[in-house]
């Protein structure tokens, strides 16, 4: 139909703490696992079935105008194209990647990066897949925030003929920036929590929120990156001896300080990891 519908390209780690960082802590039996996933999603597809204008169905079966951005945009996954293993009521084409996904990590626990192709910003990446391991992922949405606004730098349509703008779900049209909230950093809601999302904007169209995150080749279609601090809850502080200044003049002593082993840090950019590290 035009769509130029398929699978699309994913890539995965199966990452263990690093021995020495954990031994000597009680409180850690094994070395933590996480895997790490990135990759992308067909546009997701809605079905919307072809009336007259008396309002009755053009044929029996009825037959189906596919629309991207409709149903990630009106929070209405019953009218999306689900996948063909039924592991997705939301992403068509992402049988292959949740196949691949449940393979490489089992039941260690995840966290995705990927350009979901998703429309709104309050539509919720848990709900885009029905089966482990990325049933427990939770993004910003459900810690309380948004998903930012990370596609796509179309400042180039600005300047087109308006009768040629493709009028999508949300915005009137493709037209500006930052349209859709594409780009998600996901994670397994039982054992990460995502406790700060940068990058993207806040609104539809809106300023890029952090500077240094902004679009780095200014090319057409160009996606925002973003940067996510997760913390693993499987993780303990730690005590660690410090300087700490205890006077007015200046003079220090030795002193205590808690800090935590827990942060994870993850940046996403164009599509691809760019990062990931245990902050100790």
């Amino acid at each position: 139909m035009g769509q130029a519908l398929g699978q699309r390209a994913w890539a995965g780690g199966l990452f263990s703490m690093k021995e020495g960082t954990y031994d000597t802590n009680e409180e850690i039996e094994s070395p933590p696992k996480v895997c790490m996933v990135v990759g992308e999603m067909p546009h997701p597809l809605s079905n919307t079935s072809l009336y007259d204008l008396n309002g009755v169905a053009t044929s029996d079966p009825r037959p189906f105008s596919i629309m991207r951005y409709i149903c990630t945009s009106l929070l209405n996954p019953e009218i999306c194209v689900p996948n063909s293993d039924g592991t997705s009521k939301i992403l068509f084409g992402s049988s292959v990647f949740v196949e691949g996904v449940s393979e490489l990590c089992g039941d260690a626990p995840v966290v995705v990066m990927f350009d979901s192709n998703a429309g709104a910003g309050d539509f919720p990446t848990w709900i885009m897949f029905n089966t482990e391991p990325l049933l427990g992922l939770a993004g910003a949405v459900d810690n309380d925030g948004l998903e930012p606004y990370t596609c796509c730098n179309d400042t180039h349509l600005v300047d087109i003929d308006p009768s040629q703008f493709r009028i999508d779900a949300i915005g009137g049209g493709n037209k500006g920036l930052n349209r859709y909230a594409s780009d998600r950093i996901a994670a397994s809601v039982e054992t990460f929590k995502i406790d700060k999302l940068e990058g993207g904007s806040i609104a539809l169209g809106g300023p890029v929120d952090s500077p240094e995150l902004g679009y780095q080749c200014h090319a057409a279609q160009e996606h925002l990156p973003l940067r996510a601090y997760i913390t693993d809850e499987r993780l303990p502080a730690v005590v660690v001896q410090e300087e700490v200044d205890t006077s007015d003049s200046g003079g220090t002593s030795a002193g205590s300080n808690i800090k935590s082993m827990k942060t994870m840090v993850v940046v996403v950019g164009i599509g691809v990891l760019i990062g990931s590290v245990y902050l100790i």
